[in-house]
């Protein structure tokens, strides 16, 4: 191999390495581009928003349970929903806002699992993660939900804007999803 052959291999080597180093993985993509959107999308259920403050949450929480709509979830660690005329089959939805020191909501911890879960194959979280898409697209439209890898798991994202869900099969009953405003949640990563 003649010398200007080698340094050719070493550049197109150089290359391929920068590219492979530079290369956005699609979560990485799709949060850039809700970020330089400049969308906001704060609305997110039941009335609740990011940026509220911990004190309106509770306020809110309390003023939906007088209204009947909901109740304490399990072990009294979570607001539940329970959507009855879901289907067949009620699903039960529990979410608490995850506090961010004594600033604003920017983070809610939710779980989704069929009320009637046990013995009932048809109704574990392997076909409710499969039903929740088109709900998703249903309740907040805007961009398709699409899959990744993280942490050895199968996440579904959907981004629009500032607002990101994150769901993924937590175990044979339930499915998590965290809605997360994405300045909140670049800015959490990179503390980690």
């Amino acid at each position: 191999m003649t010398r200007s052959s080698w340094i050719y291999a070493a550049i197109g080597v150089v290359f391929i390495v920068f590219i492979g180093c530079s290369s956005e993985s699609k979560l990485e993509k799709e949060i850039r581009v809700g970020l330089e959107s400049g969308v906001r999308n704060d609305s997110l259920f039941l009335g609740l928003k990011f940026g509220i403050e911990f004190q309106e949450f509770f306020d809110h929480c309390r003023e939906l349970n007088r209204q009947g709509l909901v109740n304490e979830g399990p072990r009294n660690m979570s607001v539940e929903y329970l959507f009855k005329d879901s289907l067949n089959n009620p699903i039960a939805f529990n979410f608490y806002a995850q506090k961010n020191g004594d600033g604003p909501i920017r983070q809610y911890n939710t779980s989704f699992y069929y009320y009637a879960w046990v013995l009932n194959r048809h109704l574990q979280s392997d076909r409710l993660m499969a039903m929740l898409k088109p709900v998703l697209m249903d309740w907040y439209g805007g961009n398709e939900p699409f899959t990744q890898m993280k942490d050895g798991k199968e996440h579904l994202y959907k981004i629009d804007g500032n607002r990101m869900i994150d769901l993924f099969i937590y175990d044979e009953s339930t499915v998590v999803a965290t809605y997360s405003d994405l300045n909140y949640y670049i800015n959490s990563e990179v503390q980690k």
